[in-house]
């Protein structure tokens, strides 16, 4: 009741503008983009002046995280609120039927009378990219996808050809929708290739930022890295450990192309808020903004996600909502992918499921802080065909604990207050002897609580 009390003074408080009951939800995601990669989030590179204005009108999560560093995985968890022992898809190649077995966000929010499309990279294996459950307009392709001229399936018609630079062509698809729709709520997904390799911009941001130094990150001694990371930069996923990889020339250029991708990111969130803009909406609607995963450019001399390091999980997390999300806000609670589910359903009134595992991020945007989750938990890919250590992970605001099994169990923790580069592993040092223990009882307390089968809790060594 008290929490209840609080929330509503908090909300009251924000804006003169009375929120719709029934607010429009829009979410925005992209692939591989790390937190540091826009104007609002520190990149002295990128202009990013749409996304920032998300930042600048509504909040920045400064401490927004993936429950799994790998597209398909990342994915499912957004969409159902659950980390991924419970949704089923727990690597890129998890064929699931995820959605026929939970309920994702976009069906509760569909059965509440909201008109719902998907336009995009779907990703998770889906032959033929026919239309999933909850969504009345789909248009989407099978795989990767590429940057241009890529082939989409709308709704029931497969084979309608895009020409052109494809995250603008589904961009204006999804304007189109928005335009088109009738009067109900609606939530739309819009999901863009970027920034995933191959690094492909647009031809109006091809060599905008071959200006940007580009320093590979200092690797730590021999002796201080796990073999866990020894082995990860030898594997052939990690780009330029030992030649070219695919047709991206160096690092460098790489870099550069990505950031690229970045900025048509930053173009078609423009589009949005100004057809949302256009059609009177736009205070209406929850604008959200986010990334389905990091990347390693480098640090700790790897290409690549997947560990359970900061610069792979730590993700851009973005929202503006004038009626309750006061100007400005930044948010340093931690706050996870599964929490989006939640979020949205909360937003809409609709009862939220009790086998989500993720926590509804409204309360935070208006300062109720009480009960909010101190540690999170990470679970690297689970299959069999990909590559890398199994992973566990607890993370918290001033230390990060790591448990990876390849050929044998290795124990990591980092002292993120003294060390924010996780460059020195002080998991055998006897000052940190109460921590560690510490923390592995928390790593088992969640994954007993998150309903992790017994054969992932691998014990150390």
């Amino acid at each position: 009741m008290l929490r209840s009390l609080l929330l509503a003074a908090a909300f009251a408080a924000v804006s003169c503008a009375r929120a719709p009951e029934r607010p429009n939800l829009v979410l925005l995601l992209t692939d591989d983009q790390r937190y540091d990669t826009l104007g609002c989030t520190g990149n002295p590179f990128t202009s990013t002046p749409n996304l920032d204005r998300l930042a600048r009108e509504g909040a920045l999560f400064e401490r927004a995280y993936v429950a799994t560093s790998l597209c398909c995985p990342a994915r499912a968890s957004i969409l159902t609120g659950k980390y991924p022992q419970l949704h089923g898809i727990t690597g890129n190649n998890s064929r699931v039927g995820f959605l026929e077995n939970h309920a994702g966000f976009p069906e509760l929010l569909q059965k509440a009378g909201y008109e719902t499309a998907f336009v995009g990279k779907w990703h998770i294996q889906n032959r033929g990219a026919r239309p999933r459950t909850g969504f009345d307009h789909w248009v989407s392709f099978e795989g990767q996808g590429s940057y241009r001229d890529q082939t989409v399936t709308v709704n029931d018609t497969a084979g309608v050809e895009l020409a052109g630079f494809a995250p603008d062509r589904l961009t204006e698809l999804a304007v189109e929708w928005l335009d088109d729709r009738g009067s109900a709520p609606f939530l739309l997904v819009l999901s863009l290739k970027n920034c995933h390799r191959p690094y492909r911009p647009a031809d109006r941001h091809l060599g905008a930022l071959d200006h940007v130094d580009f320093a590979v990150a200092p690797v730590e001694a021999e002796g201080a890295r796990p073999r866990y990371a020894l082995d990860a930069r030898r594997h052939v996923r990690n780009q330029y450990a030992g030649g070219v990889f695919e047709v991206d020339p160096s690092p460098a250029v790489s870099y550069r192309r990505y950031l690229e991708l970045v900025l048509s990111v930053d173009d078609c969130a423009g589009e949005l808020l100004a057809a949302l803009e256009r059609n009177g909406e736009l205070d209406d609607t929850l604008v959200a903004m986010t990334s389905d995963g990091g990347f390693l450019w480098g640090e700790h001399g790897l290409w690549r996600k997947r560990l359970a390091y900061e610069p792979s999980i730590h993700v851009p997390l973005l929202m503006r909502f004038p009626p309750e999300i006061p100007a400005g806000t930044r948010i340093d609670e931690l706050a996870l992918n599964v929490d989006l589910a939640s979020t949205f359903l909360d937003l809409a009134g609709v009862a939220v499921p009790e086998d989500y595992q993720g926590m509804s991020l409204r309360g935070l945007w208006g300062g109720v802080t009480a009960g909010w989750r101190e540690s999170f938990l990470y679970l690297g890919p689970w299959e069999a065909d990909e590559d890398g250590p199994l992973a566990l992970a607890v993370g918290e605001r001033g230390a990060k604990y790591i448990r990876y099994r390849d050929q044998k169990v290795e124990e990591i923790l980092f002292d993120l207050e003294r060390d924010p580069e996780e460059r020195t592993n002080v998991a055998r040092d006897p000052a940190y002897a109460g921590e560690l223990e510490r923390l592995r009882a928390e790593l088992e307390e969640l994954m007993e609580s998150h309903g992790a089968p017994s054969r992932w809790r691998f014990k150390r060594s």
